[in-house]
């Protein structure tokens, strides 16, 4: 069952610890440290995430004596619930269920002692316990954040007989368009299929066997390769002979001033022109973080990400440029993007572990992987197909000694199961398929990500990558039709869907310009338009940091412009 997130208002007190990260490679557990005391108190929610729909308030919810008090006027709004009031008596009717109160106390037959008796008032707005919500309407009230946030999650019957996978996906805007170049050997129709077994010992390292156990040919492998070593020849070829095309993690260890137009890369890119398959070239990636050798200058890292790309045009045409980050930490992201002409593909590594920082207060099981993709695929999607360079999940660590199958399995099913069908950007996915425990360097021997020593975690991967989108060779002559997606940045407010303006901007390609404290002034064709404005703020995907949603009344801003839409089970696609 899900886990029920209750939070407590934490007091506003002192300055917001300023939070670095960091990550042990090849181990993938953030590190969120401080330069404040460690007392010091922070004012985020604790251990919550959000995985579905975000629902702006106009009244902050409160907690008192452990319940969570939801304004009367927004139930109402969220759930369209049926509302009769008089001076003495409220009916709330939500389906086949109700919740009465006579001069504020429950009057429900099955209520009992130990419920709490009446609702509150404060400021003239009624206000009702959680208690009575659940049990009463039926609906589970999920979690509850601060007053700034206002935000809660409401799950009705139905929702709550989904498994857990299942629930609280939340709303996709799909955009759909016409005319859209592709990328190098880029499919518009599937996701090719990848991963990384070159150091999985329990199947001998074994590109057929890892297929044999997934029921499906790989169209991809990678590995790793130091700048300064020679191409990995043997290797590819061995790919080559699976049927399936390499992808080379090429990573300047030995810093970037190594990094120059001279033999080596001349040689390197002639090496790949002549292996006669696609190769996708991660170059130096996951600089966004402290733990790799080329991080911390982002002009110089651009600098010679343009070299190598150049060098690759000329001497590999084969050659797909992988612009590749890691998930955390967000803020340093953007600086080291080389623009859209250096770039064929966007990736980013994504891993689910159970704790951070090998810590047991660090849990970290809550996090969805899908929401871990999120930023990077709402800022560069709207121009660049998206690839998941690495992917895994853990099912032991060594953090508390206990085996997590369960969590292990829930992660891969949902990030397989629903990558296709929201994130049709994303066009390539590959699993790490390693136990550190073994293969790790000492002090990074913390967490197993292998799927084939444990059989219900091989048929949940097996299950779940069998379906036809799943790729196991290169697709040619890609359609220039394309679907293009966003998610998670976006609120309902009074009914209506707010985008945050980066869709606006970068995917509707309109301008928006401040108007007034609830408008934004929007020009698109030569119109320009008033268009309803909304602020949210809601936690990011990990570490309980916030993000502002800078939201813009989405129907009204494509009725104004005359642009075909539509609604399909809770989601709504844009034609242009």
């Amino acid at each position: 069952m899900k886990k029920k997130y209750i939070i407590s208002i934490v007091a506003i007190i002192g300055v917001l610890a300023l939070v670095a990260f960091g990550i042990t490679k090849m181990d993938t557990s953030f590190s969120a440290s401080t330069d404040d005391d460690e007392t010091e108190p922070r004012n985020y929610s604790s251990d919550i995430v959000f995985d579905g729909d975000h629902y702006k308030m106009d009244h902050a919810p409160f907690e008192q004596d452990g319940h969570v008090y939801i304004a009367l006027s927004d139930l109402k709004t969220i759930l369209t619930s049926n509302v009769e009031q008089t001076e003495n008596k409220l009916t709330i009717t939500y389906e086949d269920n109700q919740l009465k109160y006579e001069n504020g106390t429950i009057q429900n037959g099955n209520a009992k002692e130990d419920d709490i008796q009446k609702y509150h008032t404060k400021d003239d707005n009624i206000y009702l316990p959680d208690q009575h919500i659940e049990k009463f309407l039926g609906v589970k009230v999920d979690y509850f954040y601060t007053e700034k946030t206002g935000t809660i999650a409401l799950s009705s019957p139905a929702e709550q007989l989904k498994q857990t996978f299942d629930q609280q996906i939340g709303t996709t805007i799909f955009l759909h368009k016409e005319d859209v170049t592709p990328a190098k050997y880029e499919p518009r129709d599937g996701i090719y299929l990848g991963g990384y077994v070159i150091q999985d010992e329990y199947i001998n390292t074994s590109m057929n066997v890892f297929n044999e156990l997934a029921g499906k040919d790989h169209a991809s492998y990678f590995r790793y390769v130091g700048y300064g070593k020679p191409f990995p020849k043997e290797w590819v070829e061995e790919v080559k002979s699976v049927g399936g095309f390499p992808q080379i993690a090429w990573e300047p260890n030995d810093g970037l001033d190594k990094v120059k137009d001279d033999e080596y890369l001349r040689q390197f890119a002639k090496d790949a022109r002549d292996a006669g398959v696609p190769i996708l070239l991660r170059y130096a990636s996951e600089m966004n973080g402290n733990w790799t050798a080329y991080s911390g200058d982002p002009k110089l890292h651009i600098e010679k990400w343009k070299l190598v790309h150049d060098v690759m045009e000329a001497e590999a045409p084969n050659v797909m440029m992988l612009w590749n980050v890691f998930t955390m930490p967000e803020h340093t992201i953007a600086e080291y993007y080389p623009g859209d002409e250096y770039v064929d593909y966007v990736g980013v590594n994504i891993y689910n572990v159970v704790y951070h920082n090998d810590r047991l207060e660090d849990l970290s099981d809550f996090e969805d992987p899908l929401r871990l993709l999120d930023y990077v695929y709402n800022k560069f999607s709207d121009t660049k197909p998206i690839v998941i360079g690495e992917f895994g999940a853990t099912n032991y660590t060594v953090t508390d000694g206990l085996y997590h199958v369960d969590f292990a399995v829930e992660k891969i099913q949902r990030m397989y199961k629903y990558l296709p069908a929201l994130y049709p950007r994303v066009k390539m996915i590959y699993y790490f398929d390693v136990n550190n425990l073994v293969n790790a360097p000492e002090g990074r021997k913390i967490n197993n990500y292998a799927i084939t020593e444990n059989e219900r975690i091989t048929n949940a991967y097996h299950t779940n990558v069998k379906k036809d989108v799943f790729l196991s060779t290169v697709q040619k002559n890609a359609s220039a039709e394309e679907t293009f997606s966003y998610r998670d940045f976006l609120f309902f407010y009074n009914e209506e869907l707010f985008v945050d303006r980066q869709f606006v901007e970068e995917y509707l390609k309109m301008e928006v310009q401040e108007d007034s404290e609830n408008t934004y002034n929007v020009t698109f064709n030569k119109q320009t338009a008033s268009i309803p404005k909304a602020e949210l703020t809601i936690d990011k995907a990990a570490f309980f940091e916030k993000r502002d949603i800078h939201g813009i009344a989405l129907e009204k801003l494509l009725d104004a412009f005359s642009i075909k839409y539509e609604y399909e089970n809770g989601n709504i696609h844009i034609y242009q």
